[in-house]
């Protein structure tokens, strides 16, 4: 009994022992499992990223050579578009001349600045209300007077029909007074133009002065441009006025002694309209104010310490800076005085053509006889105060213009050496197939 027992107990043991060395197995298995499917995971993921590196450095790939591509194509036009990171990454291959050592134009193209286009909106944002009225008040009676002075007008039921130049060739035949009024009115803007533009540059070197209580004189010097129009205006052209700076009589009698009656004329109407001419200076004042007080004061400290007065300083640093203030006062006070409503053209249009004889066709054409008028004199203001071209740059743009030429001709010579090469070639080619042949004796081409 004891025997069998013993079997019993030793095949026991083997049973567990052989279950325990199948689960450890089982366990090692499914150890080894799990390890080989992370590792397989870890290698998908691995590859997936291999993948996505190498596609990405075949698009770059592509991009590079469709760029190459894109630049050779730039490189074939003869007016080359690039951008700036173009330019940089390509400079060493870009061909700045032709075969025929000429230039080769390059445009660059600009990339659009955000704050640029905002500040262009902005811009076109507070310039609108001034273009919609212009639109609106302006543009749309321009073209109706326009086409007014070339129409016969009948107001009652709006009616034009075109007569051609007539309107305009009346005002010639009937304006007897035209031309002497016009010499008149060419004389009055010479002499009072300059007047009041430079006692405007004059009192605003005042007011540019240290002194004390500025803003005041300031105020004073502008108050004018507030109450120009209304009784004020009316008190002091009145015959009646009382305002009078210089004894006008003696003022009459000396001018008719001693100059033509054309030139005292004028003369005399400026003393005696001395106040109200000088009333319009205000706005220039200002323009000239605002204008001194923008050149760097550093320029007059180096022109006193090189030993220059404040007559020098004036006329060689003062006058050449605000020359473009200059420039517009005179256009602005000549257009002032032509808008002015005691002008011979404006009173003889209101009166006799719009008022007398209702006929705005001839009033039309008057008006746009003196607006052209006025569009010459202030032509001949801007050619006056045309800025002077620098010497240096005009021998600048002389040396490009000879440069161009030398090129054209080098162009020219290298066509030519070019064609007469392929000429040569051509004859050479033809002496060898004739020697070829036998046909090429020593006195020349066979026959």
């Amino acid at each position: 009994m004891s025997n069998n027992e013993d079997v019993k107990d030793i095949e026991q043991t083997v049973t567990e022992t052989t279950v325990k060395a199948d689960n450890a197995a089982q366990k090692a298995a499914d150890k080894a499992n799990k390890e080989a499917a992370k590792a397989a995971k870890k290698a998908e993921k691995e590859a997936a990223k291999a993948a996505k590196k190498a596609g990405k450095k075949g698009e770059d790939a592509s991009n590079e050579a469709n760029e190459t591509d894109n630049f050779d194509k730039k490189k074939k036009k003869k007016k080359q578009v690039m951008t700036v990171e173009e330019l940089l990454a390509h400079k060493d291959e870009i061909e700045y001349e032709d075969e025929y050592h000429r230039k080769v134009k390059i445009k660059v193209k600009g990339v659009k600045s955000k704050l640029r286009a905002r500040e262009n909106r902005y811009g076109y944002l507070f310039v609108s209300p001034w273009i919609i009225g212009a639109l609106a008040f302006l543009l749309v009676p321009v073209v109706i007077s326009l086409m007014m002075s070339v129409s016969l007008v009948r107001i009652a039921n709006w009616d034009f029909t075109f007569n051609g130049i007539t309107n305009f060739t009346y005002i010639f035949k009937q304006e007897l007074d035209l031309t002497t009024e016009f010499v008149s009115y060419l004389v009055d803007m010479v002499l009072q133009v300059p007047l009041i533009v430079v006692f405007a540059l004059i009192i605003a070197m005042f007011l540019n002065m240290n002194i004390r209580c500025r803003g005041i004189f300031r105020a004073i010097y502008f108050l004018p441009v507030i109450i120009v129009s209304g009784p004020v205006m009316d008190e002091l052209t009145s015959e009646s006025s009382r305002i009078s700076t210089v004894d006008i009589e003696f003022v009459e009698v000396m001018l008719t002694k001693y100059l033509p009656e054309m030139l005292a004329t004028p003369i005399y109407a400026i003393f005696e309209n001395i106040t109200t001419i000088l009333w319009f200076s205000g706005v220039q004042i200002l323009i000239f104010l605002a204008a001194i007080q923008k050149i760097d004061k550093s320029l007059y400290e180096a022109a006193k310490i090189d030993g220059g007065s404040a007559w020098e300083c004036f006329w060689k640093i003062t006058i050449p800076t605000i020359k473009p203030m200059i420039m517009l006062n005179a256009v602005y006070t000549l257009i002032t005085l032509s808008q002015m409503s005691d002008n011979w053209f404006i009173s003889r249009i209101t009166s006799k053509y719009i008022q007398s004889q209702a006929n705005y066709g001839r009033a039309s054409a008057f008006a746009w006889m003196y607006t052209l008028v006025v569009l010459i004199l202030t032509g001949i203001v801007l050619l006056l105060f045309k800025p002077k071209t620098d010497p240096y740059a005009k021998q600048v743009k002389k040396n490009k213009k000879f440069e161009k030429k030398t090129r054209k001709q080098i162009a020219k010579i290298h066509r030519r050496t070019a064609k007469n090469a392929v000429k040569f070639e051509k004859h050479l080619a033809k002496v060898e197939k004739l020697k070829a042949q036998g046909k090429y004796g020593e006195g020349g081409l066979g026959e």
